[in-house]
């Protein structure tokens, strides 16, 4: 699944770039860097939400299945 600004608010409850660069640490300047809402956020940032979150954005895949993924 690519996760998009506009997913992680949706399913985080969030309606500002600023909530998101809260939960992830970074300033708001980073997040509005990400593009649109409908861009899809940085694959490392995919990462970290899927390690924060797993129960909404499921697990991040193990070192195997990200190589199969690939």
């Amino acid at each position: 699944m690519n996760i998009t600004k506009r997913l992680l608010k949706d399913r985080l409850n969030f309606s500002s770039d600023g909530q998101l660069a809260d939960w992830f640490g970074v300033s708001k300047q980073a997040v509005s860097q990400w593009g649109s809402d409908d861009a899809v956020i940085p694959e490392g940032k995919q990462w970290q939400a899927r390690a924060l979150r797993p129960d909404i954005f499921g697990p991040a895949p193990t070192e195997g299945e990200a190589d199969r993924a690939a």
